[in-house]
């Protein structure tokens, strides 16, 4: 019975199978539609857009460049690989530039990316703080069921090919690309419509000739570097704790919850989003007793200890060889100073991007008809919690549909 089972692949065989699959996807030399980037927002974007052209009569040749090997890795790795993919508490005062996330999502912002999900036949559940999850609780669950759709809905997935370049063109723009495998051969094809969904460098350097004013892209949701250095022993011990972001005396942000020091500084989701505002030589004020009442604390001095209301690594890093109201103080008040980002720990998300500016609340670029961006591309993000998935999809929502009514108002 053993013997019949489906051997499972090593990584390099699947690897190769993956790749082997990737070589084997014909790119025309002309498409409708072509979004950069194949993560979540770039998944939707597509989608988005070959559904809608389907809708009004009109399909399309829909592409979607993805430089992995695959489309949607990227989801795999979000909640810990349970992918936390949206919020109750998802509304535009979350983010990033409320505003202009109001103006794009519109009065129905969660309503509306509930229900494309219950079209990819998701199922969810929703745990503390309004986290949505899929009912599974595997990331893989969302990928799938969102390539399952694309390929319904005769997306082309153009795989291990990278977007070097866009040019725009009288026929609307020239797209550069290159494969990631063999001998990387460089390609072009004809876009009437372009949408850019990719965050981090990759979107500056392939709109670089475009002139879209960028904001400076730096690391989000990641851990941070800190002096004074955590001492060994501390390495791993988590606490809970009220945080203070300070800039040159003046409060940045508030944060509540658990921190894990680490050798390094400290982590956890209460400083992931606090890096989202903080800087190097920022100070951050944590209170590591905020959650214990004034009578308890009374009743620690008269005891003579603090190993009921602090872990004792910690009381002895406060303040070492120091009176009991000494440590309490010194528990209430650690301040650490920012050095940095923790390059060990791979941020969740990328701050920064194309300057919202340039947008209009359709996602299309004022400058150029035709280009759309989404997702990480631009200049918007959010804390943990599902915020910054739920803009992936709605961003993508909307510039998959208003790439396909462009392109149908264009050629009717």
């Amino acid at each position: 019975m053993a013997a019949q089972r489906k051997k499972r692949l090593s990584r390099t065989e699947k690897n190769n199978a993956l790749l082997a699959q990737a070589a084997a996807v014909k790119v025309p030399s002309v498409a409708d539609v072509v979004v950069v980037g194949g993560g979540a927002s770039g998944l939707t974007a597509v989608i988005s857009a070959a559904e809608a052209l389907q809708d009004a009569g009109h399909p399309g040749t829909v592409i979607v460049f993805e430089r992995a090997l695959e489309c949607g890795r990227t989801i795999l790795a979000t909640g810990g690989g349970r992918c936390n993919f949206a919020n109750e508490d998802v509304r535009p005062e979350n983010y990033r530039h409320p505003a202009f996330v109001r103006s794009v999502a519109g009065g129905k912002y969660l309503k509306e990316v509930l229900s494309f999900f219950r079209t990819c036949g998701l199922a969810w559940i929703t745990e503390d703080e309004g986290r949505m999850y899929p009912v599974t609780r595997e990331a893989s669950s969302v990928r799938d069921v969102f390539l399952a759709r694309a390929k319904k809905a005769g997306v082309i997935s153009a795989c291990a090919r990278e977007i070097v370049d866009i040019q725009t063109t009288s026929q609307g723009f020239e797209v550069a690309w290159k494969e990631t495998f063999g001998e990387g051969t460089r390609h072009t094809l004809t876009a009437h419509t372009v949408i850019l969904a990719g965050g981090g460098a990759s979107t500056s350097a392939v709109t670089h000739n475009l002139g879209l004013a960028m904001v400076s892209e730096r690391p989000g949701l990641c851990a941070l570097t800190c002096l004074p250095k955590i001492p060994a022993q501390l390495d791993g011990k988590r606490a809970h704790a009220r945080a203070h972001l300070m800039r040159d005396g003046k409060l940045q942000a508030t944060e509540q919850g658990e921190v894990l020091f680490r050798s390094f500084g400290i982590s956890g989701i209460m400083v992931f989003n606090l890096s989202r505002m903080a800087h190097s030589g920022d100070t951050i004020s944590l209170d590591l007793l905020y959650e214990v009442d004034r009578s308890a604390l009374q009743a620690a001095v008269e005891a003579k200890t603090t190993d009921g209301i602090l872990d004792s690594a910690l009381a002895e890093f406060v303040a070492p060889e120091k009176s009991i109201p000494a440590k309490i103080s010194a528990a209430q008040h650690l301040v650490l100073t920012v050095t940095g980002v923790e390059q060990s720990v791979p941020p969740q998300i990328t701050i920064g991007g194309l300057a919202i500016e340039n947008f209009d609340q359709n996602l299309e670029a004022h400058a150029y008809p035709g280009l759309f961006a989404c997702g990480e591309a631009l200049d918007i993000d959010a804390p943990c919690g599902g915020f910054n998935l739920a803009w992936a999809w709605k961003s993508g929502m909307v510039a998959g549909t208003s790439a396909a009514r462009h392109l149908v108002y264009s050629t009717s």
